[in-house]
């Protein structure tokens, strides 16, 4: 009778556990994007969903950026929603915004499930620099190499 109690114990906790979501569960990343923009010379952008990828630019200082708008494999969005930690998020600080006549901008904005981030210009000292700027770079990855 002892180990029916324990296996029916053991069952119901191996349950309980399997149909627990994580944090990470909860959160799942929908889009990430990164905009730069650059005074009164234009601005740019790079958004990404869990299907494709779209970049843009406006204004003259960006005339060699491609403008895309092309379907990605879900690897590609796994490596780039890979090095994104929520938590991280929560701790990073944006810096000073400096607007259309003060000089560049650059803006990270995170759309999970549960809440959507936006960063202006991060600060090297901040939590989640290094992440951010691992972002930039593997989304820049997926765009054509400009010529």
């Amino acid at each position: 009778m002892k180990i029916i109690k324990i296996g029916f114990i053991l069952s119901a906790l191996s349950l309980f556990l399997l149909n627990c979501k994580t944090s990470a569960q909860n959160t799942s990343i929908q889009s990430v994007s990164v905009t730069n923009t650059f005074g009164r010379g234009g601005s740019t952008f790079i958004n990404a969903t869990k299907d494709s990828v779209e970049s843009s630019a406006r204004g003259g200082r960006t005339q060699e950026f491609p403008a895309v708008k092309k379907k990605i494999t879900t690897t590609d969005w796994q490596k780039l929603v890979a090095g994104i930690d929520t938590a991280l998020l929560e701790k990073t600080k944006s810096g000073e915004k400096r607007g259309h006549y003060d000089g560049p901008d650059e803006i990270f904005r995170i759309k999970t499930s549960t809440k959507e981030y936006e960063f202006y210009n991060v600060p090297q000292e901040s939590a989640g620099y290094k992440q951010l700027q691992k972002l930039k770079a593997n989304l820049n990855n997926l765009l054509p190499q400009n010529k």
